[in-house]
């Protein structure tokens, strides 16, 4: 009996990873939401109402693929070392193909944002980055396509004792409640989006 329960363990977590790493469905472009660890990450969660906490771009390079990301600093990350950190799913665009010319477009823009050091304060300023507003700045300024509306800090559910935690570390009494934002949930929800299957 162990043996089978064992047996169907290991069947249900190979067919789960096998899903989240089965690349051969992606595209350029597809962006990928990921679920991680950590005290800031489980705050984005609560103070979102979302499974993830972080999102990327997908993009293939030298036979592999790569997420563009802000993490610190930004970076290209390939996807089998951004898959170490924690689960999650891909979107993509749902009535459009990204073309060529897209494509450059979005890797073009990046190289002005990467290596910019990760913005822990969620600030909408191109001086440092997270990771939400990344991808929602890639896919708007580089392709004028909106993925969802920035939202104010305060439209957000800021009740939570680790949530106010982690603002007052970040803001102390001065907490920026009209701040533009977006969450990996805003772009996770987006109707431009479909799953990748």
């Amino acid at each position: 009996m162990k043996k089978i329960v064992f047996l169907l363990a290991v069947i249900i977590t190979s067919y789960v990873f096998y899903n989240f790493n089965d690349s051969k469905h992606y595209k350029d472009g597809d962006i990928i939401f990921q679920t991680t660890g950590g005290p800031t990450g489980k705050a984005i969660q609560l103070a979102t109402h979302s499974q993830y906490n972080h999102c990327g771009i997908l993009f293939f390079e030298n036979n592999e693929w790569m997420v563009y990301e802000a993490v610190q600093p930004v970076k290209r990350t390939s996807l089998t070392e951004f898959n170490t950190r924690g689960k999650g799913t891909v979107k993509r665009l749902s009535n459009q193909a990204l073309t060529k010319q897209d494509i450059t477009k979005l890797k073009s823009l990046f190289k002005i944002y990467e290596n910019k050091n990760y913005d822990e304060a969620f600030n909408w300023s191109d001086d440092q980055i997270y990771c939400s507003e990344l991808v929602y700045k890639l896919y708007n300024n580089a392709l004028k396509i909106e993925l969802c509306k920035p939202r104010k800090l305060s439209d957000f559910d800021l009740s939570n004792p680790l949530v106010k935690e982690k603002l007052t570390e970040k803001y102390g009494h001065k907490i920026p409640l009209n701040e533009p934002m977006v969450s990996p949930e805003d772009i996770f929800r987006s109707s431009l989006l479909s799953d990748v299957k």
